[in-house]
């Protein structure tokens, strides 16, 4: 019911994939074991777990090129070590690792820069943790690089050493570029309930730059943060879903491309990196509109599971307050948690903030001017509310329509009997006028508006007069 009484508002951010419409259901698909994702729905997560089954050649030089380097400089690094009574073979320590890491090249600037390059190895099973249960980490925990795995494994000849030192700066440079979104990847490969604040900001940030996500408010973004989940598939031609079976996620393409396929059209689609899909069988509790085929090997996409989805949307629409006129839109706000806790002690409720998600030029407008009016106190969210909107209202308002607004909303609190009027602290006020006709009567630089604090008064005065 809760989705019934609410699509047609959620249309912007429940749109389903491109060209897909509804259609007839096809539930022949055959699992292939082969294929299965690196992380299976409702089993706990293996943040050690390679993601691609064979290493990339690159990646494998940069581990050869690493481990020749440390027996050549720091041999003692890698050798058998105790731990509670039993011998690991020929394996280094993290925090070791970090260390000597950040001894080699100026391009890393910090330790948790250093574990994200050490993880680009990991997560292709160049370097593995001794019991494959761990991903990286700063920490004392061994690591065995896979020439290792080997009893055997050969020391590095002379001419080996000399190409290490040629190309050891090249192989940091690369692993560097590389390091972030290992970092990321491996956050992400966490449960949600052991990710740490950090970890939230650092998925937050990320978030950012996602184009399916870019239409979201701060507080849907900060909430997918806790709840994504990391998957991967290494095979091409692999199918993530069918049409016509239940909707159980909600997917955005991290990377790579996926092709959209209905029953009797074949491909409608092609779906790349930041794009989404599988949010209108969530949104309508209906079976999948479409089938989804990998169009190539190695994709990554980020996972949101039904539940953790319904509970999103619900909390959305319970924190979203909506102004309407003729039946439409014409103002979005959504309750955000107040930022200045001091100023509600004493009070019996919170104060409710509320921040504009979308509307008409106007009601932005008289949402804004009432905000800075009713706040009682004169302090620095009301002038950072101000300068955000002197900053931003030539996007949704310029200037031609600025003023004759403004002139609207003055004569409508006069009519109301609730005078507005500005207070001279030195010299005298002067009119402003716009096309010729009396606009306001406005301040001097040496005057104030009441209810705003001096700073707020300039910087309105100078949006009037640029």
């Amino acid at each position: 019911m809760l989705y019934e009484k609410y699509r047609q508002y959620m249309a912007g951010l429940l749109a389903p994939p491109y060209g897909v419409m509804e259609t007839g259901s096809n539930n022949d698909r055959i699992p292939d074991k082969e294929n299965t994702p690196l992380i299976e729905p409702h089993v706990p997560l293996r943040p050690a777990h390679t993601i691609t089954k064979v290493p990339s050649e690159k990646i494998l030089r940069a581990g050869k090129i690493l481990r020749i380097a440390i027996l050549s400089r720091a041999p003692h690094m890698i050798r058998d070590r105790k731990y509670h009574l039993k011998t690991y073979r020929q394996c280094c320590v993290g925090t070791e690792l970090v260390d000597w890491m950040i001894q080699q090249t100026s391009c890393v600037h910090s330790r948790t820069q250093a574990v994200g390059m050490w993880q680009v190895l990991l997560e292709d099973g160049v370097l593995n943790h001794v019991d494959q249960e761990r991903h990286f980490q700063d920490k004392y925990l061994f690591y065995r690089f896979l020439d290792d795995e080997h009893e055997d494994a050969p020391l590095p000849t002379e001419e080996e050493k000399k190409e290490c030192d040629e190309e050891l700066q090249d192989t940091m440079l690369l692993l560097s570029q590389m390091g972030p979104d290992a970092h990321m990847r491996m956050i992400l490969r966490k449960p949600p309930g052991q990710r740490t604040a950090d970890d939230l900001e650092i998925i937050y940030d990320e978030l950012l730059h996602i184009k399916a996500l870019s239409h979201l408010s701060t507080t849907v973004k900060r909430e997918l943060a806790g709840v994504l989940i990391f998957e991967s598939h290494a095979k091409g031609g692999t199918v993530l879903f069918n049409q016509g079976e239940e909707g159980t996620s909600w997917y955005i393409i991290l990377k790579g491309s996926v092709n959209v396929v209905i029953y009797g059209k074949g491909v409608v689609c092609t779906l790349h990196e930041g794009d989404d899909f599988g949010k209108l069988a969530l949104v309508n509790d209906a079976p999948r509109a479409a089938s989804i085929v990998l169009r190539e090997d190695n994709c990554h996409f980020l996972r949101v599971d039904k539940e953790d989805f319904n509970r999103i949307l619900r909390d959305v629409e319970a924190n979203t307050v909506r102004l309407k006129e003729h039946d439409q839109d014409v103002l979005v706000l959504e309750k955000v948690p107040a930022g200045n806790r001091a100023s509600n002690q004493g009070n019996s409720q919170p104060q409710q903030k509320y921040t504009v998600m979308s509307g008409t030029p106007e009601k932005i407008l008289e949402h804004f001017l009432e905000t800075i009016r009713l706040e009682p106190s004169l302090n620095e969210a009301t002038d950072s509310v101000l300068n955000d909107f002197v900053m931003m209202h030539c996007v949704f308002m310029p200037n031609t329509q600025l003023c004759p607004a403004l002139v609207a909303h003055l004569l409508k609190v006069q009519n109301r009997r609730e005078w507005i009027t500005p207070s001279t602290t030195r010299g005298g006020s002067s009119a402003w006028f716009c096309n010729g006709q009396p606009c306001m009567v406005i301040f001097s630089k040496k005057t104030t508006w009441p209810w705003l604090s001096w700073r707020s008064s300039m910087c309105l005065y100078q949006m009037m007069h640029g």
